[in-house]
């Protein structure tokens, strides 16, 4: 028997009120024992349950997947924040003889000590994904990311050790120029941010189509500091008003979006909108009031495909009266009304009511990661349905 550590990373797409906890002070943690661990990262979303039920699918799967071997998890809150997300790689990074020290080269030309941690899975924004990556390359643990789209990732000579569960930003931003091609559009606008997202999938737009001599009207890089009433988003709005594009694309993070056509609704604008995944299937935006006056939307977005049996383990923990998993999500959500598009209450009599809270492009993408990771397992300790012929690896190995 072997203990193998898999961090697993979520990030919290809720805005946070006044009166909630500063997550940044004491980062939430649970532990679930077993012979192979997987750590996770929030608390925030029923996406955690996917990776829950995932783990307990290997371990109750007949035959076995992984004989004599089970899985548990590490569970780390990173509330989607690149310091967060660092402090808890390292936390599973530690020399686990001596909890105090972190894993450290015997002398600068010596290679670091083999890690306890030989998987990592996350994170969900490529900011946080690029910032893991590159600790996680220095002792050469596998990270997969269920969500991370940047095509930055992709650069093995700087992220040698990341992969993922979904395509990169480069498969998506010439979808879009397939889409202006074949619309006969001569003119667009990019609206991007200055996350890694929105960054590398502005440049890659702004390549392909002035490659192409389509007339790009305007770009706007929204800033971090990014809200509604700021001047940026006036004079965003302006540039809109004034624009003769014949589409608007917008390559940034949902929140933004929903500031910008928030904007849009109380002008009364009426334009041509292409979605990137970020935000053409959020309920965020689609159950904004006066959402229908803005114009056509065409959207982009990944293959959705539910998970088998997800819907039954959600429903189940239903008892007639309340749903256990209501109680952990109402206290961690830390949702405004507008993002309770079910309102599920506790006491709620509606058995599916959690079940319209899954995300299930993203929440495949996070059951096929730890699908992967058994199936690579079982292939690299030579498992049949009975026995493995090894119990222990290294993290290069994998």
């Amino acid at each position: 028997m072997f203990l193998l550590k898999l961090l697993v990373t979520f990030m919290s797409v809720f805005h946070s009120s006044s009166e909630n906890t500063d997550f940044r002070a004491e980062m939430k943690h649970t532990y679930l024992h077993g012979d192979v661990i997987i750590g996770v990262h929030t608390w925030q979303r029923i996406q955690l349950h996917m990776m829950i039920y995932s783990i307990q699918e290997i371990n109750q799967q007949t035959p076995r997947l992984l004989p004599n071997l089970t899985l548990g998890y590490d569970i780390y809150d990173t509330c989607g924040d690149v310091s967060l997300a660092i402090r808890a790689t390292l936390q599973l990074l530690k020399d686990q003889s001596d909890p105090q020290r972190c894993l450290i080269p015997a002398s600068i030309n010596s290679s670091l000590p083999e890690p306890e941690t030989k998987v990592v899975i996350g994170e969900e924004l490529s900011e946080v994904s690029l910032a893991v990556a590159r600790v996680l390359a220095l002792p050469s643990v596998t990270q997969i990311s269920y969500a991370s789209t940047s095509e930055q990732l992709s650069l093995k000579y700087k992220f040698p050790t990341f992969l993922r569960t979904v395509s990169s930003d480069k498969h998506q931003t010439q979808a879009i120029y397939e889409l202006v091609k074949y619309s006969s559009w001569q003119s667009v606008a990019i609206v991007g941010s200055t996350d890694e997202y929105g960054k590398y999938g502005t440049d890659s737009l702004l390549k392909l189509f002035t490659g192409n001599n389509i007339c790009v009207d305007f770009v706007d890089i929204l800033p971090d500091t990014f809200v509604k009433n700021c001047s940026t988003a006036r004079d965003l709005l302006k540039k809109i008003e004034i624009s003769t594009a014949e589409a608007i694309i917008m390559f940034t993070i949902d929140t933004n979006v929903r500031i910008i056509l928030e904007a849009v609704v109380e002008k009364n604008l009426n334009r041509t909108w292409i979605a990137s995944d970020t935000w053409s299937t959020s309920s965020k935006i689609s159950e904004m009031t006066g959402i229908e006056s803005i114009g056509p939307v065409f959207g982009f977005n990944f293959r959705q495909k539910e998970v088998p049996g997800f819907q039954d383990y959600v429903t189940s923990m239903f008892n007639g009266t309340t749903n256990s998993i209501l109680s952990y999500y109402q206290v961690f959500t830390n949702s405004s009304k507008d993002d309770m598009k079910c309102n599920c209450a506790n006491k709620t009599s509606d058995i599916n009511c959690l079940y319209c809270y899954i995300d299930h492009d993203e929440s495949y993408n996070i059951y096929l990661a730890v699908q992967v990771i058994a199936e690579g397992l079982r292939i690299l300790l030579k498992c049949n349905n009975q026995s493995c012929e090894r119990t222990t690896f290294t993290a290069i190995e994998v």
